[in-house]
């Protein structure tokens, strides 16, 4: 179990979500699995990235999968509820 996530600013918590993309963006298994949850092709990802949910959606698809969460936490070196904590800063409403 993981303690509570961390609060962070919605700058860092950005920040977070793309290096969370750019790991998940570099393995090709991980970036097929992506594509197939969130729907969107490889032409329509710079589209998407425009949208102000971008981010909170990376992250969404990150916390939804343990192992993923757990796994690029290890990447970016820092701790699964560093992202969780990001997670919270751009999708606030679906905890309170």
């Amino acid at each position: 179990m993981y303690a509570l996530p961390q609060k962070i600013t919605t700058d860092a918590a950005e920040a977070m979500a793309m290096a969370a993309f750019s790991a998940i963006t570099g393995d090709e298994e991980r970036m097929s699995r992506f594509l197939a949850i969130s729907g969107l092709r490889p032409e329509t990802i710079r589209e998407a990235a425009a949208s102000p949910r971008f981010f909170a959606g990376i992250l969404d698809y990150v916390v939804s999968d343990e192992g993923l969460l757990v796994a690029l936490a290890t990447e970016l070196n820092v701790k699964p509820e560093q992202l969780m904590g990001a997670h919270l800063a751009l999708s606030p409403s679906e905890f309170e």
